[in-house]
């Protein structure tokens, strides 16, 4: 009987403890974004072991004896965070959700390599880091024009590089070729949240690179996220856009974002001076899906689109009108462009990638002036590209690349043709021909490339290649080499060089018959580039580049041919570049441009400066974060006068009455110097499943009237300044889902 007695005693003391016992369960997640964080460790405080780590769910469970107040604490890379729990009998334990803050050093950290190798003449900078700046108004490409070789283009984000106008430069969003990358108000197309990072490449540019004589902008969007479905929701003082993204399974993920104004919605219209103008309205869209088909091989598919509406109406009465006649009336412009592409991503072999890209794009345009008269375009174009990577031997690759294109365009135009370029001064739209067009016609594109890129050292990487092109529209066919040079003087010291030549199709109003000549070449351009980059520690750095570019065949008006190709030009300059990585608290860059541009018309003999000239040029850039909440940013700008053309008298009056200025020499005359400073804030404020980002920026802090140019009386004996639109506020504020 003692046994029975001592076995029921036994029982009588551990069935309360089995009763008391509890299940602790729950999930870990990111505060502010609501990500599954796995790796967590779970512990309760007086107990020497973990509990528990949650899985990649970021969910955990583990059993619990003890009753009464608990501390269980969650544990993730030097964050934590502490849930106090009361443990009654008979009370259930509900499911727990604990939010960590993590350190933004921690949030998605991704370290990815460098898109493209090549370091001659190359500016790398994040999408993050630019639509930060101040005065950009969250838009990344208008901090394009506070990096080395850019200088600013009044009312426009369209950069003007080393010497060449924003005309002259070819745009990449993910290895598409973008053609129309801007908004009428000089907003760029893209959603900023999209932007992964910039490749700037100001001269010497690689021959896969299409052709252009001026710069490629490179611009990489990121990947959708993979984690969960989100979304983004933003409304700016421009604009309201909303972005959702996520995982469709394993494999596949996806974004769409889109975006339109919606001041035209509360202010129809404003009127100045005789002028009125409609609000302009812009929308555009951005969407990709990637599909991971298995270990070898990445399809993605692509879509973009823009457009933009401007009406405007001249009072017969207004300063223009009396000038330009044929401008009283309304005025209405309209463009749109879109594109879709699919791109095929594979690894042939553990030495060889290649990428094949067929994209289509479309680009309408319907331009109603006044008494002018009236032009309507489309043009749809098809592209398929190839590229292979092959990796010959460690440090040698070769790089081989083809296109095919095609591009259809149909013509409608009615409208006074005054043929003008850069080297006229006067260019009377009301004494112009009135010419009609209506026309159809194709055009086909043939290019081939090849780069050889060796480690010939282990200081020294040579780079050469050539680049094919033939298009059949002005039978045109060039070869046109490229080479660089990359040498490692020291741990941290590159010295680098480039040459290259490239060609440009001159602008369509210039080559289509009755408005232009088909018989025009292409513009020719000649770069050198040399160059040296120094790291002086983790958080400094600085770089400074010289470069040469060489313009022949450039486009001048001709009475009998409307134009020809009888124009050179030359540009030249020094940059320096110091910049303060973002390792601390303080971070920014300061860059000067020394730089010349000038024009020749070589029928005439008269030489002039560019219109883009700016011989000095200073940015600085600066940011300070406070702490994780709060951070405030500074741009500073500085640059030489602009040129412009003086009327300085008339000479005698059309058969209409109107006076005929008479001009100075083209760009003889020089702006005052430009220079603002736009100051900036950022807030995030982070909840448990969502965020907030907000910035306010005051513009021009200190109201410097900065002239844009003149405008003149209708005698042209009087004239007054106009100065550049500033904005004194812009703001966006941003719900992250």
């Amino acid at each position: 009987m003692r046994w029975l007695v001592c076995v029921m005693a036994w029982l009588v003391l551990i069935v309360p403890a089995q009763a008391a016992g509890w299940t602790l369960s729950g999930t870990v997640l990111e505060k502010g974004t609501g990500r599954p964080l796995p790796g967590v460790v779970l512990a309760v405080s007086g107990q020497p072991e973990p509990a528990a780590t949650t899985d990649d769910a970021g969910a955990f469970r583990f059993e619990l004896d003890a009753a009464g107040d608990v501390e269980l604490v969650a544990r993730y890379m030097g964050v934590s965070a502490v849930r106090q729990l009361r443990l009654e009998a008979g009370v259930e334990v509900m499911p727990q959700i604990i939010y960590l803050r993590l350190p933004e050093t921690l949030r998605e950290m991704v370290v990815t390599a460098p898109r493209s190798p090549d370091r001659v003449s190359k500016s790398v900078i994040s999408g993050k880091t630019l639509s930060s700046i101040a005065g950009s108004g969250g838009d990344p490409l208008a901090g394009l024009q506070a990096l080395p070789g850019v200088v600013a283009v009044n009312g426009s984000s369209a950069p003007a590089v080393r010497g060449s106008g924003p005309g002259d430069n070819v745009y990449y969003v993910d290895g598409l070729v973008i053609g129309k990358l801007f908004h009428y108000g000089s907003l760029s197309v893209f959603n900023a949240d999209l932007i992964e990072d910039f490749n700037l490449h100001s001269a010497a540019f690689s021959p896969h690179y299409g052709d252009v004589t001026g710069a490629v902008i490179d611009v990489a969007l990121r990947k959708p996220r993979t984690d969960r479905i989100g979304g983004k929701v933003n409304v700016s003082l421009m604009g309201a856009d909303f972005l959702v993204e996520g995982p469709r399974n394993e494999d596949q993920s996806f974004y769409f974002a889109a975006r339109r104004s919606y001041i035209d919605l509360f202010i129809k219209q404003i009127e100045d001076k005789g002028v009125t103008i409609q609000i302009p309205r812009y929308w555009d869209y951005q969407g990709k899906y990637l599909w991971n088909l298995n270990d070898a091989h990445k399809l993605s598919f692509h879509l973009h689109g823009a457009g933009d509406q401007l009406a405007l109406n001249f009072s017969p009465t207004s300063n223009a009108a009396i000038r330009e006649p044929v401008l009283a009336g309304d005025l209405s412009l309209s463009d749109s462009g879109a594109s879709q592409a699919v791109i095929l991503d594979s690894v042939v072999s553990d030495t060889t990638l290649n990428t094949l890209t067929l994209q289509h794009r479309t680009r309408n345009a319907s331009n109603r002036i006044a008494q002018a008269g009236t032009l309507d375009f489309t043009q749809e174009s098809l592209l398929l590209r190839d590229q292979v990577r092959l990796e010959l031997s460690a440090g040698h690759e070769l790089t081989l690349g083809a296109e095919l294109g095609q591009t259809k365009v149909t013509v409608d135009a009615d409208l006074n043709n005054t043929p003008c370029t850069q080297f006229d001064a006067n260019c009377d739209l009301t004494t112009g021909t009135r010419l009609k067009l209506q026309d159809a016609f194709t055009s086909r594109l043939l290019a081939m490339s090849v780069q050889d890129r060796k480690r010939v050292r282990d200081d020294l990487t040579l780079v050469g290649g050539v680049r094919y092109s033939k298009e059949d529209y002005l039978d045109r066919a060039y070869t046109e080499p490229r080479i660089g040079v990359e040498w490692e003087w020291s741990r941290d010291t590159l010295l680098t060089a480039g040459w290259g030549k490239h060609n440009q199709m001159p602008t369509g109003q210039q080559i289509v018959r009755v408005f232009g000549n088909p018989g025009l070449d292409h513009i020719r351009a000649d770069h050198r580039v040399v160059g040296i980059a120094q790291r002086v520690d983790a958080d400094w750095n600085w770089k400074s580049e010289a470069y040469y570019k060489k313009f022949s065949n450039l486009v001048v008006s001709d009475t009998a041919l409307n134009y020809i190709n009888a124009a050179s030009g030359k540009a030249y300059g020094l940059e320096f570049l110091l910049k303060k990585e973002e390792t601390e608290r303080i971070s920014g860059w300061w860059v000067i441009n020394l730089a010349k541009s000038q024009r020749r018309n070589d029928v005439t003999g008269e030489a002039f400066r560019f219109e883009y000239d700016q011989p000095v040029n200073t940015t600085l850039v600066g940011q300070y974060k406070l702490n994780e909440d709060w951070s405030f940013g500074l741009k500073w700008n500085y640059h030489s006068g602009s040129p412009y053309t003086p009327v300085i008298g008339t000479s005698g009056n059309y058969p209409d009455g109107r006076f005929i200025p008479t001009y100075a020499g083209i760009n003889s005359g020089t702006l005052p110097v430009y220079h603002k400073l736009d100051l900036r804030a950022d807030r995030t404020i982070l909840m448990d499943s969502w965020k907030m980002n907000a910035y306010f920026e005051l513009n021009n802090v200190y109201r410097r009237k900065n002239i844009a140019g003149y405008t003149y009386s209708a005698d042209y004996s009087t004239r007054e300044p106009v100065y550049t639109f500033e904005l004194p506020i812009s703001f966006g504020v941003q719900g992250e889902f």
